[in-house]
């Protein structure tokens, strides 16, 4: 029997709970009992984001958080700097242009985080814009942008600073209110250890001043009929993924914050030893801009990454994801997201080890798995760690 199994940046393995949870028997959307749902939920997830600000359940994947954000807090020909060192915030851009909204692209290269001095200059030479876009943990890469800095930089400013922490969120801290970020993104096939399908939003004072002043380029996706109609949506939501993320919010409760923060950095460690035990280059050369949310890294030379995806798919049944564009069939990405723990890290490499070994690959048998052992003890001395 060949089981499935999930090591990708998102959707990710959802616990038996959470499945059960979004399989109960439906009930009205407006009735009393899903109102004392949402109103659990509305409690339970500021906390998550470190705000005291609402945060809104959209029915939609990520990217239609992304289009709402450009959507509700900007006009036609208002001018956006947006962070592009990764696919998705190259996406941001093209929402941005599709809504009439000007993007200034603040390019570095893939694998790199953006420099600060990259975005004061072009802050300076535009000093007009309205906002900044940027991807707080970039799956396409694996790499993070510091968004405290940002923020920190953009405060007295009449600049909102609007994040994508879809993949980003839950699996590092971010604090919301203390960092000064004004608009925060999620999803629920991330760090919520969910189906996809719902997508989060947080909004801070200073960007509900700009939305109050603007109409908004959509009806579906208004955070102003959002706010008028919470905590119920303000369309048909859906119900089965509220059960399941309730049950989501209540598994991440119990673990703790802090503590889910630390288990994604370890197996962002564990994942990173065990790619370079087996002669992969880790893409993100700087240690403290490695995603915790997905390790990428370079196979060795004359290995082709996308017959190793084929083999580990059609034969034990375990996805991962490959590069994009110019790394197709050079790079691997490894997710570690969600509910993953090291012991399914054992079980991710042990497979890569079986298909390397099938394609001839050169390497010491049982290397990442003693590098992630080594990683595993490590964290359990480490238990005081404090994830940034």
């Amino acid at each position: 029997m060949k089981k499935l199994r999930m090591a990708t940046p998102g959707p990710t393995y959802v616990p038996q709970d959470i499945l059960l949870a979004g399989a109960q028997e439906l009930v009205h959307h407006r009735s009393s009992h899903m109102e004392e749902v949402m109103s659990q939920i509305n409690g339970s997830l500021p906390l998550l984001f470190g705000t005291e600000q609402k945060v809104f359940t959209l029915l939609s994947s990520g990217t239609g958080a992304m289009e709402a954000a450009v959507a509700n807090c900007f006009q036609e020909q208002d001018k956006v700097l947006v962070v592009s060192n990764g696919y998705f915030g190259e996406r941001f851009a093209d929402i941005s242009r599709v809504y009439g909204v000007t993007p200034i692209e603040i390019a570095s290269l893939w694998g790199t985080s953006v420099d600060m001095e990259q975005v004061e200059k072009a802050y300076h030479e535009h000093p007009d814009v309205r906002g900044i876009l940027v991807v707080y943990s970039e799956t396409s890469t694996g790499v993070t942008n510091d968004i405290q800095r940002i923020a920190a930089f953009f405060r007295d400013k009449n600049v909102l600073v609007i994040v994508d922490a879809i993949s980003g969120l839950l699996s590092h801290e971010l604090h919301m209110d203390e960092w000064g970020l004004d608009v925060v993104l999620a999803a629920s096939h991330k760090g919520f250890m969910m189906p996809p399908g719902l997508a989060f939003v947080s909004i801070s004072e200073k960007a509900w001043q700009r939305l109050e002043q603007i109409e908004p380029k959509t009806y579906y996706f208004s955070f102003k009929r959002f706010k008028k109609f919470y905590p119920m949506s303000p369309s048909s939501p859906g119900v089965s993924l509220i059960f399941a993320l309730q049950a989501s919010i209540e598994m991440l409760m119990k673990e703790g914050l802090q503590e889910c923060c630390q288990r994604h950095h370890w197996n962002a460690q564990a994942a990173q030893a065990g790619l370079a035990a087996l002669g992969f280059e880790l893409f993100v050369a700087d240690p403290q801009r490695r995603s915790h949310t997905v390790t990428t890294a370079i196979a060795p030379q004359g290995l082709d990454t996308s017959k190793l995806l084929q083999i580990l798919s059609s034969k034990y049944g375990m996805t991962i994801t490959g590069g994009q564009g110019e790394f197709k069939g050079k790079m691997i990405r490894v997710g570690h997201i969600g509910s993953v723990d090291i012991l399914d890290l054992f079980t991710v490499f042990g497979a890569i080890e079986l298909a390397l070994t099938e394609m001839g690959a050169s390497f010491t048998k049982g290397a990442s798995i003693a590098a992630i052992q080594e990683i595993q003890e490590r964290s359990v001395y480490h238990a005081d760690f404090v994830s940034t």
